[in-house]
């Protein structure tokens, strides 16, 4: 009956908006030009690879949290929360290597890179207001951004404007949920801080953060610009464990329990506590029209404390770095070419955890990484066509030291330097057409929490994955502009795939896959029904992915995977979404977003069900003079579906589930004031 009623609502809302727009005259609607930054690319249609935007208008169309649901409306891309503060995202099936956290997937904030040397990104570090847009690369970003095989995220941080403001922000919702925000912005200055707090939905799910910004953006010499951003935040939130299909049936919300010897999270008192900070540095320099650098330099430092059912672990992850890169441009050929330099020096020590408490000490770790890339890419144009040639080197070693042993383990792991070629051509064929094919080698070293897992083991013989990706791609434009197609097949090999497995306690620990084929088939497209110049103005949206993951060879001990699906990817996703704006100042969004059903280990004996989720924003904005407000409500799974938002794949004792909020509704006040010129 809720699935009738979803489907009667959204035939009747499309009926109503079909009737007006029969009404309206016909305009040609230019939509929003799309500005790509990926591979040095200008505007989407010119870019010959699988690139998603994720602008400010998607981010804000469902509540400010967090990012999870923009990021989710995206064909091949998938961001999950196990609790809240807990987060994972996965481009194409990278979290097949991603118990918890973000691996295999290369982030840059601003031009500065963000993704540890050791191959790990703390994705929760940053709020909902630290993001200003973002672009998606999916597949090997080998020709400019190096090493991985899943993809790339290049994060936009918030304009600086040189408007004197003061915005004041506040949400409140479900399950304790309280965000609030104070900015204050000056010319060419911005300080902010944001603080978000949660009870969560399941037992032991509290979570609270703390984030204090400062960026700036200031002229050098003549032809130069120096950008500074500045983030530090304090993140606690407790982890409940993953359930088994029994406890999750007769209770979901309820925390893993204990189980004989093994003590349940809220025994352990479970949880996270991060506090980080990231000092960043951007100059950009025009030598002349055709020549010009970026330079990016960078210090992180990040504290965890972890007690977890297993164990109680305590680390420190310095690190540092840059890149820099220039572009050669003349009318029909440009050149990029640079490169990148990371270092950190990682101290690890780990406790048996005695019921929330430390007790004697398992492990004393000392870990110094360094990772270099060199790169470069060529762009052609001819006549109607673009031509991309480019390649990048890599290399990453570690060297490893415990002295909790006697005699001490000394060892060290080198991933000799690595070429990951790119190759691209599109055509296009008007304004209106474009195709591309991308190919591109992938080549992805274990992150160092991979080659030391969390069961206190260490495996230096794990290999690097790599393979090949094959991918052609269309977009068009059409009737007047007010149709928009974006669509790409892909077929990936990889070799020496990296899998996660579980121990008893639920510790991970990681080992080669032998061989993987992925294919699949990623489509967005948008219909403006009623133009925006109109009083009533209506767009349509949708977003679908066929993805096809299987062990092409995969054989441990006396078990043969060869041939099954790999576990946690979902074959079929598809998101239908409605914008509607009045020019009195009202607003509306309506979402619905489905997956299919998943499967939670290797073996494929086990999958989560398939899930649909209704979600719908309304709110009213105006300006009075110099003070703009907003005011909103929105409601989130809307059909109050029973589903886990980021299931641990192959649990030990099928510990697999974890489950998401229920129906779960939001308000908020967003309050500014502008000074008048």
């Amino acid at each position: 009956m809720q699935k009738q009623f979803l489907l009667s609502s959204i035939f009747c809302f499309f009926f109503v908006s079909t009737y007006a727009q029969n009404r309206d005259t016909v305009l040609k609607v230019a939509l929003d030009s799309v500005v790509i930054n990926a591979y040095g690319s200008k505007t989407l249609m010119s870019t010959p690879a699988a690139v998603n935007k994720i602008g400010l208008a998607q981010l804000q169309r469902y509540g400010n949290a967090n990012i999870i649901q923009a990021v989710n409306a995206t064909p091949g891309v998938r961001m999950e929360e196990r609790s809240p503060g807990s987060y994972r995202l996965n481009i194409r099936g990278s979290s097949v290597r991603s118990p918890y956290g973000v691996r295999n997937v290369k982030i840059y904030y601003d031009g500065i890179p963000f993704t540890a040397p050791g191959g790990s990104s703390m994705l929760n570090m940053l709020g909902f207001y630290n993001v200003g847009g973002m672009e998606v690369i999916k597949g090997p970003g080998s020709s400019l951004y190096g090493a991985g095989t899943g993809g790339v995220v290049l994060f936009d941080a918030p304009i600086v404007s040189e408007k004197i403001q003061v915005n004041a922000g506040v949400t409140a919702g479900s399950f304790g949920a309280l965000n609030y925000n104070l900015q204050l912005q000056l010319p060419k200055h911005t300080l902010s801080y944001e603080e978000a707090s949660a009870n969560g939905y399941r037992e032991h799910t509290e979570m609270k953060r703390r984030l204090a910004t400062y960026q700036t953006q200031i002229s050098t010499f003549s032809k130069g610009q120096l950008s500074l951003h500045f983030i530090y935040s304090d993140l606690n939130y407790q982890t409940p464990g993953a359930l088994t299909l029994a406890e999750y049936q007769a209770n979901p919300r309820q925390a893993r329990p204990s189980v004989g010897a093994n003590q349940g999270a809220v025994l352990a008192n479970a949880h996270i506590h991060q506090q980080a900070a990231l000092l960043g540095l951007t100059h950009k320099y025009s030598f002349s029209p055709q020549l010009s650098n970026i330079t990016s330099l960078y210090g992180f430092y990040n504290e965890t404390e972890n007690p977890a059912i297993q164990n109680y672990e305590l680390k420190k992850e310095p690190h540092w770095g840059g890149r820099t890169s220039f572009l050669y441009g003349l009318k029909d050929f440009s050149i990029n070419f640079g490169g990148e330099l990371q270092s950190g020096d990682f101290t690890s020590k780990t406790y048996r955890n005695l019921q929330g408490n430390k007790g004697n000490q398992v492990t004393d770790d000392q870990l110094d990484l360094l990772q270099w890339m060199v790169f470069a890419q060529v762009n052609w144009q001819i006549d109607r066509w673009l031509f991309t040639a480019g390649a990048s080197v890599n290399q990453f070693s570690l060297d490893f030291l415990r002295s909790s042993e006697v005699p001490n383990i000394n060892a060290s792991k080198n991933f000799k330097a690595q070429l990951q070629p790119r190759f691209a051509a599109l055509y296009e064929v008007d304004d209106q057409f474009s195709a591309y094919l991308n190919v591109s080698k992938g080549f992805s070293p274990p992150a160092s929490s991979e080659i030391f897992a969390d069961n206190n083991s260490y495996n230096l013989s794990l290999q690097a994955e790599k393979g090949w990706n094959v991918e052609p791609g269309v977009r068009w434009n059409a009737l007047n502009n007010r149709l928009f197609l974006d669509a790409s097949y892909f077929h990936t090999l990889l070799s020496n795939s990296i899998v996660t497995r579980r121990d008893a306690a639920g510790a991970n620990y990681y080992l080669n896959a032998g061989k993987t084929k992925q294919q699949g088939v990623e489509a967005n497209l948008s219909y403006q029904l009623i133009a925006k110049e109109k009083p009533l103005s209506v767009l349509l949206q949708g977003a679908y992915a066929w993805h096809d993951f299987k062990y092409d060879q995969f054989v441990q001990l006396n078990d043969d995977f060869s041939g099954n699906r790999l576990p946690g990817v979902s074959p079929h996703t598809f998101t239908i979404m409605a914008d509607v704006n009045h020019k009195s100042g009202f607003f509306a969004f309506l979402s619905l977003n489905h997956n299919a059903k998943i499967a939670l280990n290797d073996g494929n004996t086990q999958y989560a069900n398939d899930f649909q989720l209704v979600s719908m924003k309304l709110g009213y904005q105006k300006q009075v003079r110099n003070i703009p407000f907003q005011l909103f409500v929105g409601l989130d799974n809307l059909l109050d579906q029973t589903y886990s938002l980021g299931n641990d794949i192959n649990g030990f004792g099928g510990r697999y589930y974890n489950v998401a909020p229920g129906r779960s509704f939001y308000f908020g006040l967003k309050l500014g004031w502008v000074k008048n010129k």
